[in-house]
């Protein structure tokens, strides 16, 4: 669903990267005055990481490649369009929303929403089948990969590592010495990093005794909400990790709805003290450890959410689990 359209944008940014490598060949970029204007200066003016960008684009061309390939290859064996196949794997496999569903997503977005629930409906349902089919179609071409014997062979360029510190404050979940540490930077009221969840729950699933997983918090100054509710999810963490991870989750599911009034009420919820817990949220007790990590993960180079580090490997933007099993598997090697 989409395949084809992304696939010819990639076509089309990866004939840009080989146009662009063909002419780096040459150490000189330019020259003014028959002055040189060298290719380290270039790649510098990109902040030092033309490397990564160039094989980021050609990964994602292979990965939409092989995904078309293994489909093409699955539609053939059932005498089918891919068209069809996806059609019968994913369409027909996503259940509809059900009516207590889209009726709790709008009571809880009854603000963002603002007319009837009627009106509301149709949006609802949209939202919730298309991420249960983009869900689904991931699910099927991990399994589709399983079939297959998938080599990667394209080489990747040398890996840069920034440090970044976790503090006994900072809620982590996961083995202490694990092999792997992944840090996140996020924001409660960034909608990628909700849709982060569904990888990271992945990741710790997948590698239960080899990953460790840590959070901060990176709110970003248009998201007038999400520096209260990081000072939220602190004040929950100090009371009980469990509720914590609890509260962590809810406020990921309520993005649209985090003003201090439902940031107390979830905290309820969510089992907490709801007197300590409101005492702590007014006072604001945490804004400056919330600020704090903000500007760790600026310096670290995060410059939007959600940004993770994998063992002091930079990953920007709401990557699916492949990218994280990519990098980690790389990690579990050394």
């Amino acid at each position: 669903m989409g395949i084809m359209r992304f696939s010819k944008l990639l076509f089309i940014l990866f004939g840009l990267v080989l146009c662009f490598s063909c002419n780096s060949t040459s150490n000189v970029a330019a020259t003014i005055d028959g002055k040189p204007v060298y290719m380290e200066e270039v790649d510098r003016a990109f902040g030092g990481k033309v490397a990564e960008q160039i094989y980021s684009l050609r990964r994602r061309a292979l990965d939409t490649i092989i995904e078309q390939k293994l489909l093409e290859e699955a539609a053939a064996e059932k005498n089918v369009t891919v068209d069809q196949l996806l059609k019968q794997e994913i369409g027909a496999a996503v259940p509809e929303p059900s009516e207590a569903e889209i009726k709790a997503i709008y009571d809880a977005n009854k603000e963002r929403f603002g007319g009837t629930f009627e009106e509301a409906r149709v949006q609802i349902v949209s939202v919730l089948k298309r991420n249960r089919e983009g869900a689904q179609q991931q699910q099927f071409l991990a399994g589709l990969q399983q079939k297959h014997t998938v080599e990667i062979k394209l080489e990747k360029p040398p890996v840069e590592r920034v440090k970044v510190a976790v503090g006994p404050e900072d809620p982590c979940l996961g083995p202490e010495g694990a092999a792997v540490t992944l840090i996140e930077f996020t924001d409660f009221q960034c909608p990628f990093c909700g849709r982060a969840r569904a990888a990271i729950d992945q990741v710790l699933e997948t590698y239960k005794k080899d990953v460790r997983y840590c959070y901060r918090d990176f709110p970003l100054g248009f998201h007038q909400d999400a520096q209260a509710a990081g000072i939220a999810s602190q004040c929950a963490f100090e009371q009980n990790a469990d509720q914590g991870w609890k509260y962590f989750r809810t406020l990921f599911d309520n993005q649209q709805s985090l003003k201090p009034d439902h940031l107390k009420k979830y905290a309820k919820e969510a089992g907490l003290d709801s007197k300590s817990f409101n005492q702590c949220l007014d006072s604001r007790k945490y804004a400056e450890e919330v600020q704090q990590d903000l500007d760790e993960g600026s310096k670290a180079g995060v410059t939007g959410t959600p940004g993770f580090f994998v063992n002091g490997i930079l990953i920007s933007g709401a990557q699916p689990f492949s990218k994280f099993k990519e990098v980690i598997d790389d990690e579990l090697k050394k």
